[in-house]
């Protein structure tokens, strides 16, 4: 499999070469084209995301105790509306947004509603990204999703070259649906029209991974596994605050922050290739946080999509000195300049994300102001959701 990080593209920092990597682009000046409409948009600032990852649903087929995005049952999440979605389309054209990548939940549980989305936005933002468990691949439903995402436009990106990225771990998603999704890709659509990754979700305490059980199978099925074609994505669970009743989460060790900030890469950085970066979380609920990761500190969500404008929301994060310092650092070693080693080197934590949250308290003692994120509504009334408890409000 494609090891994660063989293709790192950063804007000024060397050429770019077209369909390689996780989340290839289409052509050799992807920046130009991106600050373009930048420009056409008047969009400026520090922080200006590549992309914005949406949750579509937060509901899902499954009931994974480690759940990264905090999934709820079927029964009990929400869904975003037309008029929602309809209104996300207009504020992603309003800033020339290049890209989006749609995750959940289960985004295929919401199929009509992805479906209509996509639909939207063609030639207006590309569909980066669909994160999904796979639960559509059984032998009956595989083939024809395919001809739905693809009939809604799909393959119509105009940067960016579109990324299916299956999710194994604790899903009870078979994992033959899992294979029969890798060879139909590979099979049907070449690596310039579709790319392909799995990601690999294991307890931190044993590591043990499903993804060599995939492999086997799939070459019980189809033969020899197409490596040359599918990008690895190995990560471990972590905890997760949405999710009340989760399952214990040991991670071993304990890092300094001082480590971490050295090690972090330059996050803000206009990035393709291994990643798409900035890149923004939004979600189901409407709240947008300047950075997409699972456990994404809650003083990095700046504003409500649903409620405010996305160029709002823009100038909120332009606005706060920690993202700036970020920016300007290249990475959390940035902020080493206000919160320095002294204080780090006595600071554990077990995450980038744990990092990046006891930074930025500390940020805030040592500047004496607070940061303008973090202070998101926590209620949105009944009639705003298109979805709870399968009846629509």
């Amino acid at each position: 499999m494609i090891k994660e990080g063989a293709h790192t593209y950063v804007d000024g920092q060397g050429p770019v070469v077209p369909f390689t990597g996780k989340y290839a682009v289409k052509n050799e000046d992807p920046f130009a084209v991106i600050r373009a409409g930048w420009d056409a948009a008047g969009i400026s600032g520090a922080y200006r995301p590549l992309r914005v990852e949406f949750e579509l649903t937060d509901r899902c087929n499954d009931t994974c105790k480690s759940c990264g995005m905090g999934a709820k049952p079927l029964a009990d999440g929400v869904t975003l509306s037309d008029t929602q979605l309809d209104r996300l389309v207009t504020e992603f054209a309003d800033v020339a947004l290049s890209s989006v990548a749609i995750t959940g939940g289960e985004p295929f549980v919401a199929s009509r509603q992805l479906y209509r989305f996509m639909d939207r936005a063609r030639g207006t933002v590309d569909i980066g990204k669909i994160t999904t468990n796979g639960i559509w691949g059984s032998e009956k439903r595989c083939a024809p999703t395919f001809e739905r995402l693809v009939n809604a436009g799909l393959l119509e990106n105009r940067i960016f070259v579109p990324l299916l990225m299956i999710s194994i771990g604790e899903q009870t998603t078979p994992l033959e649906y899992v294979a029969r999704i890798i060879h139909h890709v590979v099979t049907q659509f070449t690596d310039r029209e579709l790319n392909l990754a799995v990601s690999s979700l294991a307890d931190p305490a044993d590591r043990k991974h499903r993804v060599y059980e995939l492999l086997a199978l799939y070459e019980q099925m189809y033969g020899d596994f197409p490596h040359d074609r599918v990008h690895s994505t190995m990560r471990v669970y972590l905890e997760n605050e949405r999710l009340e009743d989760q399952a214990p989460i040991s991670r071993p060790g304990n890092t300094t922050v001082t480590r971490w900030m050295r090690s972090c890469y330059d996050c803000f950085a206009p990035t393709v290739g291994t990643y798409v970066l900035p890149c923004a979380l939004m979600k189901a609920n409407g709240d947008l946080y300047s950075c997409a990761a699972f456990n994404v500190p809650e003083k990095l969500g700046f504003g409500n999509l649903l409620r405010e404008s996305f160029r709002e929301i823009l100038d909120r994060v332009n606005s706060s000195a920690y993202v700036r310092t970020v920016r300007a650092g290249h990475g959390l070693k940035g902020v080493g300049e206000v919160v320095p080693p002294s204080v780090t080197d006595r600071m554990t934590c077990d995450s980038f994300c744990g990092s990046c949250k006891l930074l930025i308290n500390r940020f805030e003692e040592a500047t004496g102001q607070q940061e303008p994120g973090g202070r998101l509504p926590t209620f949105i009334p009944l009639q705003d959701l298109s979805v709870r408890g399968g009846q629509r409000a």
